[in-house]
């Protein structure tokens, strides 16, 4: 991995830039029939599945024998420390192995204090399913909704590291919502909630971030990546930081 820039812009928003990785970690789209699968490749931990149809709701699965990002990974020294006088006073000041696990691409980092909430129903592609016990919801707005997955089928995520977001635009069928998902990828024993903001791993470009609609029209997808890079990022992370903002299209 080439930890290339980590910039911070505010106290709450730094930017990462991974101009090459040898991580095995990140997300496999194929586009027919649709499937999306996180994790370590060839032993992915999540599995998402759309129907064929891009309106109708997509299934979770969470795979036990999936592999995790190993949490003894030695850090460099100023790698660590580069992150930690933006991260001081976060939930997530350890697990950083989970950063230097991704693919090459930028990245924007929020601390976010929105509190991670069981629901009795969450948001998967356009159809609102009963929640597994692996979830919580930290938004459910137009035109971002996001939640957080576990590694563990039968409780809750862990919060105490930076998670990883996995960006489904057009997630609904269509673009009235975009499907923000930050999973806790992380090998360790961790604490769902440990006081303190969270620290959320936002995809600006690379394999994290995907089109729902891409099997549809390349040309339109190539739009759509285009305008999540240059402005869709930056408007969640600052949903993720201030959820009354409001948005053009809604929420």
């Amino acid at each position: 991995m080439t930890w290339s820039a980590f910039s911070p812009i505010n106290y709450r928003l730094a930017e990462l830039t991974i101009a090459a990785s040898s991580s095995e970690f990140g997300a496999r789209s194929v586009t027919w029939p649709p499937e999306h699968a996180v994790g370590r490749y060839g032993a992915p931990r999540w599995l998402l599945t759309p129907r064929l149809a891009p309106d109708d709701e997509w299934t979770l699965d969470t795979l036990p024998a999936g592999d995790l990002i190993a949490a003894d990974h030695p850090v460099p020294n100023d790698i660590e420390w580069e992150y930690l006088r933006w991260a001081d006073g976060s939930r997530a000041e350890s697990g950083i192995q989970t950063l230097l696990s991704l693919p090459a691409g930028r990245y924007l980092l929020v601390r976010s204090s929105l509190q991670p909430r069981r629901t009795e129903l969450v948001l998967l592609g356009n159809g609102y399913e009963s929640s597994p016990p692996n979830t919580a919801v930290l938004r459910d707005s137009r035109p971002y909704y996001a939640m957080v997955i576990g590694p563990h089928p039968d409780r809750p995520p862990a919060t105490d590291r930076p998670l990883i977001g996995f960006i489904a635009l057009n997630y609904v069928g269509d673009s009235v919502m975009h499907g923000a998902l930050f999973f806790d990828c992380l090998d360790s024993e961790g604490k769902e909630s440990a006081g303190g903001e969270l620290v959320l791993v936002i995809p600006v470009t690379g394999e994290l971030v995907m089109d729902a609609l891409a099997r549809f029209s390349a040309e339109d997808s190539a739009r759509d990546l285009q305008r999540w890079s240059e402005t869709g990022a930056r408007e969640l992370a600052e949903a993720l930081i201030d959820p009354k903002k409001p948005f053009a299209g809604g929420g």
